[in-house]
C-alpha cells in the first residue's frame, strides 16, 4: 500500500482478435497441483460510463474433500458504501454486480455481502474432478478509489473481476476488505482475459502487451500468476528496453519526461540485479506505471505489473522514485512468484520486499539507509511493550502507521542483523533457496524460517522469535538470572 518513501516520513513523525502475451512460465515445481484455476474473461470498456461489464469464467479443480459451495471477492464493492476514513472516500462510488450464475450449465444460488459472493453448487463435485462456474458482471470505476480508479483518460484495473478465493487445508479464506495493507490472499491460476476498449486507448497488463493503440479486441494470456491487473490509457507512452531477455517497459504522463528514463534504468536495473541474487524472473515482460492510482497508493505491486509515483518528497527536496520503482519489482519474487496469505503473515511478502529495496539501494545507488532501520528496530520494540503487537499479525490488528513500522521496517532490519550473523552470502543463498522451493505456491512463516535453519546449519528459531515475536533471548535472560 503506502510504500517505503513514506515510511521514513512515518518514522520521523513517530520518532479479429490478435493474440499476444502468451506466458512463458517455469515447469511444475515440487508440491504444487497438476490442476489450478483457468479464468477466461471478456472485458469491454467504456470511458464514457466508466464500467466495464462482459462474462467470466472459471474452471476449479477440486482437491481434499467434496465441495459444495464456492466463494468470490467482489473487492470493488467497497467502494459503493465507502466505510472507511475520509480522507481515502472515492469522488464518486463504485460496483461490481454479477448475474446469471451457473455451474456446470446448471443455475445456482448465490448470496452477496458486501465484499463476498458465496455459490452454492447444485450437488457436490468430487476430488479430482473440477466445476465451471460462468457468470455475467458489471464493473463500474469509482473515481479517486483506491487501486481500482478512472483517471482522466486512463482506467486502472486492480483486483476488478469477481475473484475466486483461496480454499486450502485451514478452509475457505473469506476474509473482508480493509484499506490497511493488502487484502488480498489468492492463489496460482491461469487467466485468457480478452479486451475491447475504444479507439486509441493502449492495454498494459500483467500479459505480454501489445504495445499499439487497440484497434479490435485482443486476447491476452498469461498463466501461473495470482492475479490480473491492467492499466487501459489514452495518456501514457513507453520507455522500452530488455533486461536479459525479459521486457521492461516504463509508462509514464506528460510532465515526466525528466525522470522517465532514469526510472527504466532503475527498472533494468532491479530487474538484473534480483534475478541474479534471488532467481530468475519467470515471465516474459514487465511493466512499471507512474502516476498515483487512487489515494496513497505511492506504490502498488501485481504479477508483471507495478505502479510506482515519480518523485518522491526528501529533506533536500524531490528526487525520482528509484526506490519505490525497486521496492515494487521485488515483489514479482516475494508476492508475485512466492506467495504467501497476504491477511494473515503480511510481513512475509513486505519485509523480504522492503530488505531488498534496501539492498539494490545500498548496492546499486550507493545509498546506505541501515540507519532508519536501527531506528525503527528501537521504536518497534516500543510500540511492542506498549501494545503488545508482534510483526506477525494479521493486518486486521494494525494501524497504518504501525503496520509500516512492523510489517516493513522492522524484518528489513532483522535480515540486515542476519547478515551480520551469517554472511551475505549465506543470507542471499537463503533467499534464492526460498524462492526455489516456493516459487509459485504459498510460504509461511514456518517455511522461511525452516529454509534458513537448513542454509544456516543450525537453529535460527530463538533468533527469529526475538525479532518476529519479541521473545526474549533465552541466553541473555540466562545470563541475567545468573549476574
Amino acid at each position: 500500500m503506502k510504500r517505503r518513501f513514506l515510511l521514513g516520513l512515518i518514522l520521523t513523525s513517530m520518532l479479429g482478435s490478435i493474440l499476444v502475451g502468451v506466458g512463458q512460465a517455469e515447469g511444475q515445481t515440487s508440491g504444487e497441483p497438476k490442476k489450478r484455476p483457468r479464468y477466461s474473461i471478456r472485458a469491454k470498456y467504456d470511458d464514457r460510463t466508466a464500467k466495464v461489464t462482459g462474462d467470466l469464467s472459471v474452471k476449479v479443480p477440486v482437491t481434499g474433500e467434496p465441495m459444495t459451495r464456492l466463494y468470490f471477492h467482489l473487492y470493488p464493492n467497497a467502494f459503493a458504501n465507502w466505510k472507511w476514513g475520509k480522507e481515502s472516500k472515492p469522488e464518486q462510488p463504485g460496483y461490481l454486480k454479477v448475474k446469471n450464475i451457473k455451474a456446470d450449465g446448471a443455475k445456482v444460488v448465490q448470496r452477496v455481502k458486501e465484499t463476498l459472493m458465496e455459490v452454492r453448487l447444485p450437488e457436490p463435485v468430487q476430488p479430482g474432478h473440477s466445476v465451471q462456474v460462468k457468470m455475467d458482471y458489471e464493473l463500474k470505476l469509482p473515481k479517486g478509489g483506491t487501486r481500482l480508479n478512472q483517471f482522466k483518460n486512463t482506467a486502472f484495473l486492480a483486483q476488478w473481476y469477481p475473484m475466486l478465493a483461496v480454499k486450502d487445508k485451514e478452509g475457505w479464506h473469506t476474509d473482508p476488505y480493509t484499506t490497511t495493507g493488502d487484502p488480498f490472499y489468492s492463489r496460482i491460476s491461469d487467466f485468457e482475459v480478452t479486451f475491447e476498449v475504444p479507439e486509441g486507448y493502449r492495454l498494459i497488463t500483467t500479459a505480454g502487451d501489445y504495445r499499439d493503440p487497440v484497434m479490435k479486441p485482443v486476447t491476452l494470456r498469461q498463466d501461473r500468476v495470482r492475479d490480473f491487473a491492467a492499466v487501459i490509457s489514452k495518456d501514457y507512452e513507453p520507455v522500452e528496453g530488455k533486461a536479459g531477455e525479459i521486457q521492461v517497459n516504463l509508462w509514464y504522463l506528460k510532465g515526466m519526461e525528466d525522470v522517465a528514463q532514469e526510472l527504466h534504468d532503475a527498472a533494468v536495473s532491479g530487474m538484473e540485479f534480483f534475478s541474479k541474487h534471488f532467481g530468475p524472473y519467470p515471465y516474459n515482460e514487465v511493466d512499471v506505471v507512474l502516476g498515483e492510482t487512487g489515494y496513497g497508493i505511492a506504490g502498488m505491486e501485481y504479477p508483471g505489473l507495478v505502479t510506482s509515483v515519480d518523485k518522491i518528497p526528501t529533506r533536500k527536496g524531490e528526487r525520482p522514485a528509484v526506490n519505490v520503482v525497486a521496492h515494487e519489482l521485488a515483489h514479482q519474487w516475494w508476492y508475485a512468484v512466492v506467495g504467501n496469505n497476504q491477511v494473515k503473515e503480511p510481513w512475509l511478502d513486505e519485509g523480504l520486499t522492503t530488505f531488498s529495496e534496501f539492498l539494490f539501494m545500498q548496492e546499486k545507488m550507493g545509498e546506505d539507509e541501515r540507519g532508519l532501520l536501527v531506528k525503527a528496530a528501537e521504536r518497534t520494540d516500543q510500540i511492542h511493550k506498549e501494545k503488545g503487537i508482534t510483526s506477525v499479525e494479521p493486518l486486521y490488528k494494525y494501524s497504518d502507521p504501525i503496520y509500516g513500522m512492523m510489517v516493513y521496517t522492522r524484518p528489513a532490519a532483522m535480515m540486515w542483523a542476519l547478515m551480520d550473523e551469517l554472511g551475505k552470502d549465506k543470507v542471499m543463498k537463503l533467499l534464492s533457496t526460498y524462492y526455489s522451493c516456493y516459487r509459485f505456491r504459498t510460504a509461511t512463516t514456518s517455511d522461511f524460517i525452516r529454509v534458513a535453519n537448513e542454509v544456516a546449519g543450525k537453529d535460527l528459531q530463538p533468533f527469529f522469535d526475538r525479532w518476529l515475536y519479541f521473545k526474549p533471548d533465552p541466553k541473555s535472560e540466562k545470563q541475567k538470572r545468573a549476574s
